[in-house]
Parts: structure tokens; sequence; C-alpha cells
């Protein structure tokens, strides 16, 4: 019997001891499984936040961007802060949308720029620096350059010069067929030039950098560049032969997958979209995660995640403590049927016991 009693105390103690370790964590763990099974939906927190913002800070977003002359994010955001039943002046959202004819030419200009020169400062720069991608133009000029660099003993990135590479495949469907293709190759586009443009966050450029570093096989892409300048031919069929030698398939494999979520996220939620996500992700995990946002709010995609950022991907102060409210919960409810069960089998254990045996004492310590 003293052998019972005192396993008891220590179905006690350890009880307690497990129920203080597990609130302790609690929180975390309930996001955690909750983001397995959709509880904790990024998309269902960013409803939630856009009806929490208070009204002020949409306004001063709108405002600025206005100032900026970035037209749709402002639109966009008016919109989105309407829907969630923010009163927003009329007014706002007239100037919000600009003239037709400065909508016009900064949109026109700005395409250019992007198409020439890779620029990155605002959706139409970005819809042409895409574009350019796309047909070839942007991944071949940065590839000669970023490979001629090399080959000259200058600095040159090998990020960029890696990325190009397998743009460069994608574009000729060697990675894949031309329909499949399509999408890894405009969200390696966006890849690339917000890298140029250093808009993508810390964390994601040092995941970046770990493997896109190692894309290209320096040592072949020398001897090719060497044989293709002997040959004067340099145009996208030559180089594109000179990328694929070099290229390390395995580390490209992992970049188009990559770069097909991104693809995706521009496809549900434009370009600027992809451009915001990279913004506020840390490694790819969180790129499958935007990728619902992009799914559930479409074109205001863009708009959602840049007025957001990564609050998006937290829960914050307010959603944990109810988060382990929940836990704590679960975890009360699981200590009450512990120590029901441990009271059942006390009783079944002492209902043969001698006489002297103090059974309420013992039940007690459960």
């Amino acid at each position: 019997m003293r052998l019972l009693t005192a396993f008891l105390k220590v179905l006690r103690l350890a009880s307690l001891l497990a129920l203080g370790l597990a609130v302790w964590n609690a929180a975390t763990s309930v996001y955690r499984s909750g983001m397995v099974f959709g509880l904790f939906d990024p998309a269902a927190l960013a409803e939630y936040r856009l009806y929490a913002a208070p009204a002020s800070t949409y306004i001063a977003e709108i405002e600025e961007a206005i100032a900026a002359g970035d037209h749709d994010y402002a639109v966009a955001l008016y919109d989105l802060a309407v829907r969630h039943g923010h009163a927003l002046s009329p007014g706002l959202r007239e100037r919000a949308e600009g003239t037709w004819l400065g909508r016009a030419y900064l949109t026109g200009s700005r395409a250019a720029k992007g198409f020439v020169v890779g620029s990155l400062d605002s959706g139409a720069e970005i819809a042409g620096s895409v574009t350019s991608d796309l047909i070839g133009v942007g991944d071949l000029r940065d590839f000669s350059v970023q490979g001629f660099r090399y080959v000259a003993g200058d600095d040159y990135d090998p990020i960029l010069l890696g990325l190009s590479a397998v743009g460069i495949g994608l574009t000729v469907s060697t990675l894949g067929t031309a329909g499949t293709a399509a999408v890894p190759d405009a969200g390696l586009s966006v890849l690339k030039n917000a890298y140029r443009a250093r808009k993508i966050s810390s964390p994601l450029t040092a995941y970046l950098t770990k493997n896109a570093a190692k894309l290209v096989d320096t040592r072949i892409l020398k001897t090719e560049l060497k044989a293709a300048s002997d040959e004067g031919a340099l145009g996208l069929a030559r180089l594109q032969k000179v990328a694929a030698r070099s290229v390390d398939g395995k580390v490209a494999q992992t970049l188009v997958d990559d770069a097909t979520v991104l693809g995706t996220i521009g496809t549900k939620g434009g370009v600027r979209s992809s451009l915001a996500a990279l913004a506020i992700a840390d490694g790819p995990k969180d790129l499958r995660k935007l990728q619902r946002v992009a799914t559930r709010f479409g074109d205001e995609s863009h708009a959602v995640m840049k007025f957001l950022g990564r609050s998006i991907l937290e829960i914050g102060i307010a959603l944990y403590a109810i988060a382990a409210a929940v836990a704590s919960l679960l975890l009360a409810f699981m200590l009450a049927v512990l120590r029901l069960s441990a009271r059942m089998f006390a009783r079944f254990a002492l209902a043969g016991a001698p006489a002297s045996v103090p059974v309420q004492k013992i039940l007690r310590l459960i």
C-alpha cells in the first residue's frame, strides 16, 4: 500500500510539472498545429488585421502612395479599407485614382525603364523588367555582363549570374516545356530583379546566396565563354548552351521549385504581389503561405502584403493569448481525464484492500 501511495504522489507531481511545461509552450504548439491544419491560415489572419487596423493608418498609407505616384496601391488600399468596414472620404478615392493622362505617362515611361535597365521602383517597371526576361533579353544581358566580368577577372555577382543562367534555360525550355516553364520563368525573373534592386528580405537573401551562388561551375563557364567569344557568336542559342553546360541541374531544380511558387503568386495576384511577398518572406515556407493570401485576395494581394507586412505570418500578442487560452483549456481537460482515470484505478485497486487502509487519504492524493 505504501508503494501505491508513493506512486500516486509521483503521478500527481509529474502531472503538475507536465502541465506547467505544456502551458509554457501552449500558444506556440497550438499555432504551429493550427498552421498545419489550416486553423491559423495567413489569409484569415490578413482578413482579421484588415478589419482591426485603424482608419487613420489606412489614410496615412494612401496619402503616402498618392504622393509617390503609386495610384494602383492607393486605389487597392482604399477599396480594401472600405470593404473591411472603414469609412473613408470619397474625395480620397478620387485623388487615389489620379488623372488618366498622368497615370498613362507614368506607366509608359516606367515600363520602358524597367525593360531596358531592369528597374523595380514601380509596378510598371516591374512589368517591363519581367517582360524583358521572358523574351530572353534581360537574362541574356545579365548573363553576358556577369559572365564576361568573371572571365576578365573583374568583380561579378554570382547570384545574378546563376539566376540569369537558369532563366535562359527556362526561356528556351531547357528545364521543361514552354507551357510549364512560363510560371517559374516569371517567378525567377521577379526573384532576380528584386535581388538586384535589394527588395528581398535579409533572411531570404541569405537563403538565395547559399543556393544561387552554387548554381554555376565557373571553370566550365570560363571555358565555354572563351570558346563562344572565339566563334564570334553570342546570341541566345549559343549562350543557352553555355548556361546549360555550366549550371548544376540539382541546385537549379530547387530554385525552379521556389520560382514556381513565386510565379503562382504572380499569376493569382499580379507581379507586384510576387515582389511584395519577397519583401516579407523569410524563406520558401513563407512564400508558400503567402501563396494562399494571393489566392484569397487576387489583384489586391500586393496591397494586402505591403500594408500588413509580416503580420500576415505572425499571430501577434492578442491572438497568441487566445491560442494560449485554448491550449490551456485543452490541457486542463486532458488533466481532468487523467485524474479521473487514476481515481477509478485507485478505487478498483483498493476495493479488496484491508479495512485499515485509509482509502480517502489515498484518493485525496490524486
